[in-house]
């Protein structure tokens, strides 16, 4: 997987992912972050935030809907409603990402798989 690919993965998966919960107002918060995955190699992997405002409706209804989507994207996941609804993932085509519902707006924010690069080349 290239470091774009990386990326590519990262963006397309959080934004199918709100585009599941019928939600309107969803904006990435910058662009996604390129950074070095601490292993002492040249390893780059990506950040990326995405939000909406906190909707009218049944919250633990989304963090179902995500979690059942990720799911089946072969990703292990664990969810919580306490403090927040919650839905928090690993595996598949990415490291990680985490949906929040609350407790003042939706947020899906993941990182990708660490790949070979130099961060320094797409900040």
């Amino acid at each position: 997987m290239t470091p774009n690919d990386a990326r590519d993965a990262l963006i397309s998966t959080t934004q199918e992912t709100a585009d599941l919960l019928d939600v309107d107002g969803w904006t990435a918060e910058g662009t996604p972050l390129a950074e070095g995955c601490g292993s002492g190699e040249q390893n780059v992997k990506w950040s990326y935030f995405y939000g909406a405002p906190l909707p009218d409706g049944d919250l633990n209804s989304m963090v179902s809907t995500v979690a059942e989507h990720w799911r089946s994207l072969g990703m292990e996941v664990r969810t919580q409603t306490t403090p927040v609804p919650a839905v928090f993932a690993t595996g598949g085509s990415l490291q990680g990402l985490a949906f929040t519902a609350g407790p003042s707006n939706l947020t899906i924010s993941g990182t990708s798989l660490c790949v070979p690069g130099d961060p320094d080349d797409y900040r």
